[in-house]
């Protein structure tokens, strides 16, 4: 009879080892399927934020957060100038990064959320420039994907849209650009790091006029 009892309970243990197995081995799993997800989501959104030729002698990496006032000042009025004569002539490459100012702007995070869910289907710089351009009107109601739906309908896919802000990916992403821009030093949006090959040359904190930016990339470039 022991022989039995003590039979039934070895089962009892190989079955609980079994099923610890199994759920450890599918912890793993599923740890390594969101791994593999947020890389791939990563380096979609990274590829998609940036203008320009990535062999470009001087890079720009901007930090902005889409409900400060300078970042649309330099969204107006320095970015386009920029684009014309540095980066549409293979001069200067950039690439942006999420820094919403969360203390201080309510609806940063979530801006910068549904920008780079946008990259993600290929949309970043138009999304951008619409976040940009109607500030005030999206700031106000705090609704990205009611504005969105009015002001850029058919220009991207809302149903993905949401499902990708819902999934946290771009939230982690974000969290992440905070994060190397503190180690940075970033302290104010835009900030502009601008770089010669790998060397930094110069730190921009702040909107600064397009003559001002002018000079000092002039200087990069020499």
């Amino acid at each position: 009879m022991k022989q039995k009892h003590d039979k039934i309970e070895t089962l009892k243990l190989f079955a609980s080892a079994f099923l610890f197995a199994l759920v450890i081995a599918g912890f793993f799993a599923i740890s390594k399927a969101e791994a593999v997800s947020y890389s791939n989501f990563v380096r979609t959104v990274n590829n998609d934020r940036q203008i320009g030729n990535p062999d470009a002698a001087v890079t720009i990496i901007v930090y902005a957060d889409f409900q400060c006032y300078w970042c649309r000042k330099f969204e107006e009025n320095d970015l386009p100038r920029i684009t014309e004569d540095y980066v549409k002539t293979g001069k200067i490459f950039i690439q942006f990064r999420d820094f919403p100012l969360t203390l201080i702007h309510k609806y940063a995070f979530k801006g910068a959320e549904y920008a780079d869910c946008a990259a993600f289907q290929g949309k970043y710089m138009p999304v951008r420039s619409l976040l940009y351009k109607h500030q005030k009107d999206w700031t106000e109601i705090g609704d990205l994907y009611y504005f969105l739906k009015t002001h850029a309908k058919g220009a991207i896919n809302l149903r993905k849209e949401e499902i990708c802000v819902k999934s946290g990916l771009a939230k982690r992403l974000i969290k992440s650009n905070i994060s190397s821009g503190m180690s940075a030093k970033v302290s104010g949006t835009p900030t502009l790091f601008i770089y010669q090959g790998l060397i930094l040359y110069k730190k921009v904190t702040g909107y600064r006029p397009f003559p001002v930016i002018n000079k000092i990339l002039q200087g990069a470039l020499q």
